[in-house]
């Protein structure tokens, strides 16, 4: 009977119960995150509002998304060369920090200069923190479904922060004053950032360093640039900020004079979409089974912008919040299928600056609704400024539907393929995720009898797996004891070690093999968490079936 030591799961089983506790306790640090974000600034808008009315209130949050909006791309970077755990924890401290300083700031009365320059620095910090996180997810997720739920987790925990952070931030602010709530948000930051230390993610674009490719903040936004599909997908984020930047001044005038409010009813108008933001997330979970999101992404954006045309109509609060929490259910459903769409398709590597170029285009959508909702409100009235804004998000929904429909298609994983590198011993200890990402760039090729599939002493230039067929192995004009069957891979050893290939592969019989390319197949095994190691691990394993094959 011929002898073989199989490659098997090389890396070890993934610890899914180990991994799901890691990835909660990275949600709850983002539940956090998202209560203190939406908190501490309304309750900046809202003290702004009182200094100066909407003018003032739309010049502040455009100061202080500015600096969020340039700098969120280059300190992207963090989130790929450091540790993704470590990096993601101390943006929460850091954050936290910021918010101590604004609170003493707040209790002090300092001038709004020092107010407003505090802020910023905790925008700038909100900037660099949520890029890491959506990049993290991927890497803590153990199977495509759960990569989906956390996502659709993430938009869960961004909509009651958006509903509950600034309606507590109204009321604590009307009971005990301003300071108050940059303290709470203080204290609620450092315990994210001690949830997220031990993550044990490593940093992604380390194999991106070792092998001279481009490592920079720029890599992430070549990345978008050269793809026209990802570009308008990025793009369409931006435009969706615009409008919820639009909506904060909005809500604010609409209260007052609409409705007569005082400030704990225009932190209800302010969070009101954060009711559709968690209907809509816990809704975008069933996405987990869809193969296709770009049409659920255009569906979205169409439905959160006809109930803000309707807004116009509305004289009363009830209303007002059905047809805002629409807008947010939209929004919330969109959100959550660009993100998984845009983790289906981008290089594991760059994951964090393709993400933080999303969030500067984000931050200056922000910036641009800061203008454009008091510029809504003087043109066309508090009710009626939300007219153009809704018709807006329809129009660039529509036009954008034919380009995202690219991007969908090549997002797509093929059934036979995922199975094919799925049933390869070490690329089972891969995530998911990142067999998803594989199997986009793979295909199958078939070839005749006899045909020499690669020839020892010959760079590296691809992977393959066996579909069908048997080929034979020759090594040093020797023919080695077994053969490659269904099921097994073959070439990974020259692309692992950048070295010449070490063995001939024939083929006995017509084949069929998947292919990867050296490029696509480096860019996953490497550049996911434990890469470095399947590969020591993959050549000690082909070594022990290669002795046992000849019986030493």
């Amino acid at each position: 009977m011929r002898r073989r030591v199989s490659a098997g799961r090389v890396a070890g089983s993934v610890d899914e119960g180990g991994e799901v506790r890691l990835l909660t306790r990275a949600l709850i640090a983002c539940a956090l995150f998202s209560l203190v974000e939406y908190g501490y600034w309304a309750a900046v808008l809202l003290y702004v509002f009182q200094e100066g009315g909407p003018a003032l209130a739309g010049l502040v949050l455009l100061v202080q998304l500015i600096p969020a909006a340039a700098l969120a791309t280059p300190l992207g970077v963090v989130g790929d060369r450091l540790p993704r755990g470590a990096a993601l924890s101390g943006a929460y401290a850091l954050q936290g920090l910021a918010l101590l300083v604004l609170a003493g700031l707040l209790w002090s009365a300092a001038p709004l200069f020092w107010v407003v320059a505090a802020s910023t620095v905790a925008t700038v910090l909100v900037s660099v923190a949520r890029p890491i996180h959506n990049a993290a997810l991927p890497q803590l997720s153990p199977t495509p479904k759960a990569l989906v739920r956390a996502n659709a987790t993430t938009g869960i925990v961004d909509g009651i922060g958006v509903f509950a952070g600034p309606i507590a931030a109204g009321l604590l602010i009307q009971r005990i004053g301003y300071a108050i709530v940059p303290l709470l948000c203080a204290v609620a930051m450092l315990g994210a950032a001690a949830l997220t230390t031990r993550l044990g993610l490593p940093a992604a674009s380390a194999e991106s360093a070792e092998s001279g490719e481009d490592d920079s903040w720029l890599a992430g936004v070549r990345a978008v640039r050269r793809d026209p599909a990802v570009f308008l997908l990025v793009l369409m984020v931006g435009v969706s900020f615009i409008v919820i930047g639009s909506l904060e001044v909005m809500g604010v005038a609409f209260a007052t004079d609409r409705l007569d409010g005082n400030a704990s009813l225009q932190g209800l108008m302010i969070g009101a979409q954060g009711i559709g933001t968690f209907i809509g997330s816990l809704a975008a979970a069933g996405l987990a089974a869809r193969a296709r999101l770009s049409p659920i992404i255009v569906i979205a954006l169409v439905a959160s912008g006809v109930p803000l045309v309707w807004m116009s109509l509305t004289h009363a609060i009830t209303p007002a919040l059905v047809w805002l929490t629409a807008c947010g259910i939209g929004l919330a459903v969109s959100s959550v299928a660009v993100r998984t769409l845009l983790q289906r398709s981008t290089d594991a590597r760059l994951l964090a600056r393709v993400f933080a170029v999303q969030e500067s285009l984000a931050m200056f959508g922000l910036a641009l609704g800061a203008i454009v909702g008091p510029l809504c409100v003087l043109w066309f009235g508090a009710a009626g400024a939300y007219v153009p804004v809704g018709l807006g998000l329809v129009i660039v929904a529509l036009v954008a539907a034919p380009v995202l429909r690219q991007l969908d298609r090549r997002a797509a994983a093929l059934p036979d393929v995922v199975a094919a590198l799925r049933g390869v011993g070490f690329l089972a200890a891969l995530r998911p995720p990142a067999i998803e990402r594989l199997s986009q760039e793979a295909e199958w090729v078939d070839v005749a009898a006899g045909t020499v599939v690669i020839h020892q002493g010959d760079p590296g230039d691809a992977f393959f797996i066996v579909g069908t067929g048997r080929l034979s192995v020759v090594k040093d004009g020797q023919r080695l004891p077994y053969d490659m069957e269904p099921g097994e891979g073959f070439g990974e050893l020259a692309l692992l070690r950048d070295a010449p290939r070490s063995a001939t592969v024939t083929a006995l019989v017509p084949c069929r093999l998947l292919r990867v390319e050296r490029d696509e197949f480096l860019a996953t095994v490497t550049g996911v968490a434990d890469g470095s190691e399947i590969a020591r691990q993959v050549t000690e394993a082909f070594e022990a079936r290669a002795r046992a094959a000849s019986g030493e």
